[in-house]
């Protein structure tokens, strides 16, 4: 698992010529757009068309002085300059009727038309991402007419209602009125809004994936749907699963769990049928509202009909159409054959620049009145749609008629860089790609918004099906799907190597909203018609995202599936283990360690042997070493960690030796080899201090500072410096806590803060930190933790008075057990033991210490053992066995000296103490535990030593 994310910066603020207007300032020398604060999303060229607009404030700026700023030397068609000027208006929620910023002049260009104070003033340095204006999850499609009784009543049953279905033709306009509920009412939802749009998974078995993927899950839940429910439970907002009926039946089973369990969450789907759950409310979405064919309105009253509203508002965006009288007739009866549908309204109004109003209404009657005959389940509203469409595609001119074809194989949304690939494929050019895009947008086929980088276009759901059975048609596109999966494959190889040098949430914005389009190549890749080698080639590149984003359930399907593949056909070694480690790690982080993870590691071993790559044999080495510490190998693992650093000391690679070196550090300390492994881990924390950048070296850095200070505090406390252990261990975890690296805080807290707080007697700390890991939990929920803070928080409970306490601490213990996270182990059941006495459960603790003893004696843990010996000769004198107990105390004094744990040989020395003043060798007991309390210089407050200094001084006072 990688670091997640750099370090916060401070505020930052310079001095800079400023542009206000509205919410928003421009800042021309940095290309940033604010609102109110946050940056906004902007393209290179919207924010040159924005900047000359401002600088120009109220002029007329004509269309090739704009097509010159942001397209210098460079002939395009004027529909480009149209789309991103739409873009534009939209990132600037610019979408009524009266433009609030650029109003466009007809024919001629656009002006700027609020009011614009200059200045010059503080702008931070690294303002946060502000959402695109409106806010919404997608931003909708270009304003809304008619729904507003419907958006209202909507809202209005969400109030009581947990669910609700907006049912409807494909076209009728339910993503646009869902994203306005959502848009409306955000403010009831205090943990926002999640928007999952369905129709870019065309495999049901992803619904899971693509909603962890939506709601920003991390981890590795065993079922997707139950960490969506459970994620959900915890938090109040309202999630949208857009295109149901691509997935109705996974749809329908979330709906109805959902239903049955208890969350302050909403549901609102759309779906061209209702997913049918018991308690589902379904609104079913009618057409917009036409003219009757006997009415006849003045101008005025026709456009306040919202179909009529909906053609001449788009015809005007697209050609400067101007709705004059003599035009109400033939408008109102395209409205009316269309069926009142939004889209076919948008696709008939963008035909404006070829036919008036009039040719319009007889090129369609003649279109419509040839429809072939409807599918049996067919609704005539889809047949209404899908012959718009189809008449839309036969007006296109023949390299646009391809290029829309070919867009199909876009899952999500895709940029011209993309469609450009993509379209070589059948023999079309920059040129051919770059107008066409444009003018597709312009005739409604295609939608185009800002991403920050420029624009992203997307086929919405009907056209993408219909452009699919074009492509499918045309012999010319059949290499369109290898071509797109070869896009895919050198944007995410392109991403492995951005990895470690752009910011990480730079570097998640730029390829997380692809992970679509991968789905989508793997799919074909791996399909009867696809390319297996190019596929196992997707699946590696995929690995940082996937590792990245901790989208681990889905990883670890994927890997295990290419790496057996690759195992059957001629491949490259490197690849083989390269699929292996990621899977190796993807299995490491399960809830339950699994012998097909050691298959895993040894796969890799062997795989990374057989390329002669040392930094994958190193990898591979240290991940299977983890594995085997994990459930409880000791000595194996150190095996394969001395090969480790072998190999990293004669790489000379400072980063691999320090991480084999920290790995075997962490075994030899597991191995009671204490001095040997502090030497080591006190090197590494002298080597990586913490950064201060946002870079993901910086990251990365970080993450070193607190590995190994979750390693070092285990050692310092055990080597007698509680006080030293709990500060490396805090240091740890604030680093962590700044930097927002979730998981290695989990990590420190797991193996250092927690353990060092408990047996330090520390409960405030105990109680701060194992909230802390709970709040992480919820974060990115890495299996393994949970059971970890059950214990820790049941243990807290016991020491408090809790009697109920001890079971749950058992119960965690077990759980533990059962899922193969061995380690520590016996130190864990040494804590119950003690637990149990304390409770006058004597057989119980008898056996827990027992088990403890096996588990140490099997798993090589030599670090503990002397504890564990003591806690047994504590059972000892509970059953009337002093002698026995007085000889185990014994055992375990020499036990603790010979390893220098000198926490064990003072509580140990405290317990035989105790019993020699409490049998007549007082002066016995003061000789044996005076110089022990005497050569340590810390942690006076921690339990042991207060323990210690009282029994010290009542010795004294005795003698």
């Amino acid at each position: 698992m990688r670091p997640a994310t750099a370090i916060q910066q401070p505020d930052v603020r310079r001095q800079e010529l400023t542009f206000s207007f509205g919410r928003f300032q421009l800042v021309p020398r940095r290309q940033l757009l604010l609102l109110d604060g946050r940056a906004v999303k902007l393209g290179g060229r919207a924010f040159e068309l924005l900047h000359l607009l401002v600088q120009r404030r109220g002029e007329l700026v004509g269309k090739d002085e704009l097509m010159a700023a942001a397209w210098p030397g460079t002939f395009l068609h004027d529909s480009n300059l149209k789309v991103n000027m739409w873009s534009l208006r939209r990132s600037l929620g610019d979408t009524q009727t009266e433009p609030a910023y650029i109003a466009t002049v007809a024919r001629r260009g656009y002006r700027f038309v609020a009011d614009v104070q200059t200045s010059i003033g503080e702008i931070e340095e690294h303002p946060a991402q502000a959402e695109p204006i409106p806010s919404s999850p997608p931003p909708s499609r270009r304003g809304i007419f008619g729904r507003e009784v419907e958006i209202a009543d909507i809202a209005r049953l969400l109030v009581d209602l947990r669910h609700l279905t907006l049912a409807g033709a494909g076209g009728i306009g339910k993503t646009t009125v869902a994203v306005a509920v959502a848009q409306a009412n955000a403010a009831r939802y205090r943990d926002g809004v999640c928007f999952v749009d369905l129709a870019t998974i065309a495999d049901p078995t992803l619904f899971g994936a693509a909603m962890v993927t939506a709601l920003g899950i991390r981890g590795n839940p065993d079922n997707g749907l139950t960490a969506v429910l459970d994620y959900l439970r915890q938090r109040q907002m309202l999630l949208i699963l857009d295109n149901c009926e691509h997935v109705l039946p996974a749809a329908t089973m979330f709906a109805g769990r959902f239903l049955a369990d208890i969350s302050p969450s909403k549901l609102l789907a759309t779906s061209r049928e209702p997913l049918g759950t018991a308690t589902e409310h379904v609104v079913r979405l009618g057409s917009l509202p036409a003219p009757g064919a006997g009415q006849a309105p003045t101008t005025e009253q026709a456009v306040e009909f919202p179909a009529v509203q909906l053609f001449v508002r788009r015809a005007a965006e697209w050609s400067d159409y101007e709705f004059v009288d003599d035009d109400y007739a033939a408008i109102a009866s395209i409205c009316r054959s269309l069926d009142g549908l939004p889209l076919a309204i948008e696709l008939a109004a963008a035909q404006i620049r070829t036919f008036s109003p009039r040719e319009l209404l007889d090129a369609l009657d003649q279109n419509l009145s040839f429809r072939a005959p409807r599918a049996e389940g067919a609704s005539p509203r889809h047949e209404t749609l899908m012959a718009t469409i189809d008449w839309s595609f036969r007006l296109l001119p023949f390299k646009e008629a391809r290029l829309f074809a070919l867009l199909s194989v876009f899952s999500d949304a895709f940029e011209a860089e993309d469609a450009i690939f993509v379209a070589g494929a059948a023999g079309l050019d920059l040129v051919d790609v770059v107008t066409g895009l444009g003018s597709l947008v312009a005739k409604s086929l295609l939608s185009a918004q800002s991403s920050g980088r420029g624009l992203r276009y997307r086929l919405l759901d009907s056209t993408r099906r219909y452009a699919t059975d074009r492509r499918r048609a045309d012999p010319a596109c059949e290499q369109a799907l290898n071509h797109h999966a070869q896009r895919i494959l050198a944007l995410f190889e392109q991403s492995e190597n951005e990895w470690s040098w752009r910011e990480p949430a730079d570097w998640t914005q730029r390829y997380l909203w692809r992970i679509g389009d991968l789905r989508a190549a793997l799919s074909w890749a791996f399909g009867e018609d696809g390319d297996a080698l190019l596929g196992i080639r997707l699946t590696v590149a995929g690995i940082t995202l996937w590792s990245e984003t901790a989208i681990l359930s889905e990883a670890q399907a994927r890997l295990a599936s290419a790496l057996a593949l690759a195992k059957t056909i001629e491949c490259d070694d490197l690849l083989r283990a390269k699929l292996a480690c990621a899977l190796g790690w993807s299995l490491f982080y399960a809830r339950k360690l699994s012998n097909e993870n050691e298959l895993a590691w040894l796969d890799a071993i062997a795989f990374a042997r057989g390329a002669k790559d040392n930094d994958y044999q190193q990898r591979a080495l240290v991940g299977f070493a983890f594995y085997l510490l994990q459930i409880g190998h000791i000595p194996r693992a150190i095996i394969y960690l001395e090969e480790a650093t072998g190999l990293a000391n004669r790489d000379r690679n400072l980063t691999s030796t320090s991480e084999a070196d920290r790995a075997l550090a962490w075994a030899q300390a597991f191995a009671g080899e204490l001095s040997t492994s502090r030497t080591v881990l006190d090197r590494l924390a002298a080597t990586h201090s913490l950064a201060e950048g946002r870079s993901r070296n910086d990251a990365n850095e970080v993450y070193r500072f607190i590995t190994v200070r979750f390693n070092l505090p285990f050692v310092a406390w055990m080597q007698g410096q509680p006080d030293t252990a709990a500060r490396l261990a805090r240091d740890a975890v604030d680093a962590a806590d700044r930097s927002g690296q979730w998981v290695s805080q989990s990590n420190a807290l797991g193996l250092a803060a927690l353990p060092i707080a408990l047996e330090t007697g520390n409960l405030d700390a105990l109680e701060s930190y194992a909230e802390r890991l709970r709040g992480n939990l919820e974060r990115e929920r890495i299996s393994r933790w949970v059971p970890v803070e059950r214990y820790f928080s049941a243990c807290l409970r016991d020491l408090r008075g809790d009697p109920r306490a001890v079971d749950d601490i058992r119960a965690a213990i077990d759980e533990l057990i059962e899922c193969r996270f061995l380690m520590r182990i016996g130190s864990y059941l040494a804590v119950l033991a003690r637990a149990l006495l304390r409770q006058g459960r004597i057989q119980e603790a008898q056996r827990t210490i027992a088990e403890a003893l096996d588990y140490q004696e099997r798993q090589g843990e030599r670090w503990c053992r002397s504890e564990l010996v003591r806690v047994d000769a504590s059972v000892l004198f509970h059953t009337g066995e002093p002698v026995r107990a007085e000889k185990r105390l014994q055992q375990a004094l020499a036990e603790a000296r010979s390893i220098g744990a000198k926490t064990f040989e003072l509580r140990i020395a405290v317990d035989l103490a105790a019993h020699w003043m409490a049998t007549g060798r007082r002066a016995k007991a003061a000789r044996l535990l005076a110089p022990i309390h005497g050569d340590l210089t810390e942690g006076f407050e921690a339990s042991d030593l207060v323990a210690a200094s009282r029994l010290l001084a009542q010795l004294q006072a005795g003698s």
